[in-house]
């Protein structure tokens, strides 16, 4: 097993190949179906592809079911990731499956996210703090899984951008 060192490297050296490839991948099979101007752009889609690459690679590595350099970057909020650790052994298919662990961490962190926001928000209507931010929050983080699911030139490249950067660590675990 690699060093997160080497996992680090291997990330950034190929986010920056990954780059043209992306680009040219989506500038030639992109379905012309797909979206508004913006978001039917290569330069768009190479962008949301190789930045849930490098999430995935940096801070949703399959090692968050650790005490690892991956678990401490998340600084005062690698709380979350907490009852992931309990719950998930190391190197179990759920955590190292190169489809499955990138969307069960995805979700896992949403469904955190929102759980805390939720907390949160209770707090503050029983000690009469004022709740208008709280409440932004939970809205729009309701809108995200199904702005997602609606619109599949954003969800499938960040979604083929997270299971990449999941291959990636796994790759450099077999070598």
């Amino acid at each position: 097993m690699s060093g997160y060192k080497t996992h680090d490297r291997f990330t950034l050296i190929t986010a920056v190949v990954l780059v043209p490839l992306c680009y040219w991948g989506t500038a030639h099979f992109r379905p012309k179906l797909w979206g508004t101007p913006l978001t039917s752009t290569p330069w768009f889609t190479t962008l949301l592809v190789v930045g849930a690459y490098l999430f995935s690679g940096l801070l949703l590595s399959s090692d968050l079911d650790i005490y690892s350099r991956i678990y401490q970057r998340w600084g005062p909020l690698r709380w979350l990731w907490y009852p992931y650790q309990r719950l998930i052994a190391h190197r179990s298919w759920l955590s190292h499956n190169m489809i499955v662990g990138p969307l069960l961490r995805i979700l896992y962190l949403y469904a955190m996210v929102e759980l805390g926001l939720l907390v949160a928000y209770r707090i503050a209507v029983l000690v009469g703090a004022s709740t208008s931010l709280l409440d932004t929050s939970l809205r729009l983080s309701a809108y995200v899984l199904p702005y997602l699911l609606a619109h599949p030139q954003v969800s499938a490249p960040i979604l083929l951008g997270l299971i990449l950067g999941g291959l990636a660590h796994s790759l450099v675990d077999l070598s």
